[in-house]
């Protein structure tokens, strides 16, 4: 009879695995995504973390010229972090400016606006633990 597979040994092996190959070889970072596991480990010198990036949220020309003023856009988590502190609704943020703060692994880091608009409605609670794209607010896009 074998014995049981204990997951949380075997998920430390799988971690050790992946470093001893970054160490081993010449890469400079290593990506992984399986399914809703996603991880990522680099050197000096190693781009940097694509799980810590804020999402763009790309537009095209013609695109935001039609946009209506009255467009909604959900901003959402940029990873796993449990949410700091959020912006009030009715706030207008100028394109980029803070609207959240994230904290993982005790860092915390700042959500960016993806454009100018004013916060009509707060999806998590401070404090909430949030996964990666889970909406934190909506931000209007209306005039100011």
């Amino acid at each position: 009879m074998s014995a049981p597979v204990n997951i949380l040994v075997s998920a430390i092996d799988d971690a050790r695995v992946l470093l001893d190959t970054l160490l081993t070889s010449g890469w400079q970072d290593i990506h992984v995504v399986s399914g809703t596991t996603e991880i990522f480990i680099a050197r000096d010198g190693g781009r940097s973390n694509p799980m810590r990036q804020v999402p763009a949220f790309p537009v095209a020309a013609s695109a935001a010229q039609e946009e209506p003023e009255d467009q909604v856009h959900s901003v959402t988590a940029p990873h796993v972090a449990t949410v700091v502190d959020v912006a009030a609704i009715g706030t207008w943020v100028d394109d980029g400016a803070r609207v959240a703060t994230i904290r993982v692994l005790d860092v915390e880091e700042m959500v960016a606006a993806p454009h100018a608009g004013t916060i009509i409605a707060i999806h998590a609670e401070v404090g909430a633990l949030v996964e990666f794209m889970t909406p934190i607010l909506s931000l209007g896009a209306s005039s100011r």
